[in-house]
């Protein structure tokens, strides 16, 4: 593996961690993975598996989809903490909300983060029959927009 990869990789750990850590406590890990994705650092894919290596490394614990960073998280972090740079601080975090109503013969799926509109589909109640069990509003918005990038 070439130098530049495993310093990227070694960086990237850097930055999921000291990015928890910005938390200032426990974060929901959907919270946590749309504010990352949203800043665009890295993919999905390269996300999970960090995350992954993360935990089997007991750096970070994730119970019951609640992310919070390890004694040994924290130390890590201590040690080599001045060479990441956090996803934000705190509040500044990108926040999404999502709503789903009907109006009409339609059904509105929208997703909004940061109070600007980046999602917004309505389809035909009769033309379109979309189920959803027990899904709340983020997950029907976020499993539409993934049906539409695949």
């Amino acid at each position: 593996m070439k130098k530049e990869t495993l310093h990227t990789l070694a960086a990237d750990k850097l930055y999921l961690l000291s990015s928890i850590d910005a938390w200032k406590g426990p974060v929901r890990r959907k919270d946590f993975y749309d504010a990352v994705l949203n800043e665009g650092r890295m993919n999905y894919f390269f996300l999970c598996q960090y995350m992954s290596e993360l935990c089997d490394a007991d750096f970070i614990e994730d119970a019951n989809e609640i992310l919070t960073l390890t004694e040994e998280g924290k130390d890590v972090l201590a040690m080599f903490g001045d060479a990441a740079t956090p996803v934000a601080q705190g509040d500044g975090l990108p926040q999404a909300s999502y709503a789903v109503y009907d109006e009409g013969n339609f059904r509105v799926y929208q997703k909004r983060v940061d109070d600007v509109l980046v999602f917004s589909l309505a389809l035909s109640k009769d033309a379109f029959k979309i189920s959803f069990e027990n899904e709340d509003d983020g997950e029907q918005v976020e499993e539409l927009i993934r049906r539409f990038n695949s």
